[in-house]
């Protein structure tokens, strides 16, 4: 085998056996995390496909959501990719140890709009600090996905976000009320200027009549 052959190959195994290993965590806390195995329900259901890609350094890999886990592999799987990630190896360290929002919004993401924010919401789950603040909860079952319970520290981003998105709807539909009091009021003049424009002609045509006669 060649220096060169040596050299490729060895890159592909090492980022085999660090997507085996990240396969095994992720499925393990999915599995385990009662928070996260909710809010992954839909990208189970769904079978999202996603591509990371890092620019610096170069890597790419892509990730599945099945019912048997979260899959890793370097080959794209047979199936439309449902979001495009690109980031930094830096950011995704930060984002997984630290729990650094910053990074998290700081990705380039190509897909739907919502499944987007899903996704950058699933991110802030799987940060290290977030899990450990919960790690007991592991240790038993709860009766139904009702019972879930976890520390304020945990969902306090997502209670946050909802928050941000409820004053949204509330604007949305005040602003939505007052475009149709502004519509009813346009057509309220534009009525007026109808019957007011009828009325002169009417009154312009007998004139004519008149003066003709």
């Amino acid at each position: 085998m060649s220096e060169s052959q040596q050299s490729q190959k060895q890159p592909n195994l090492l980022l085999t056996m660090t997507l085996i290993v990240l396969e095994t965590v992720f499925t393990f806390i999915l599995k385990h995390d009662r928070v996260v195995a909710l809010q992954a329900k839909k990208f189970i259901d769904e079978n999202i496909a996603i591509k990371i890609n890092s620019y610096i350094p170069y890597f790419d890999f892509y990730v599945s959501f099945t019912e048997k886990g979260i899959l890793f592999d370097y080959m794209a799987p047979n199936k439309i990719i449902d979001l495009d990630v690109r980031t930094t190896l830096t950011d995704l360290i930060k984002i997984f140890v630290l729990g650094n929002r910053r990074s998290i919004k700081a990705m380039r993401i190509d897909g739907n709009q919502v499944l987007k924010d899903e996704f950058r919401d699933f991110l802030t789950l799987f940060a290290l600090p977030k899990l450990l603040s919960d790690w007991k909860q592991w240790l038993y079952e709860p009766v139904d996905e009702q019972e879930v319970v976890a520390s304020r520290n945990r969902i306090a981003p997502l209670l946050d976000k909802i928050d941000q998105q409820r004053s949204q709807i509330n604007s949305l539909k005040v602003e939505v009320k007052q475009y149709k009091n502004r519509i009813r009021r346009l057509q309220r003049r534009q009525k007026n200027i109808n019957i007011a424009f009828s009325l002169i002609s009417i009154l312009l045509v007998v004139l004519l009549v008149y003066n003709l006669i």
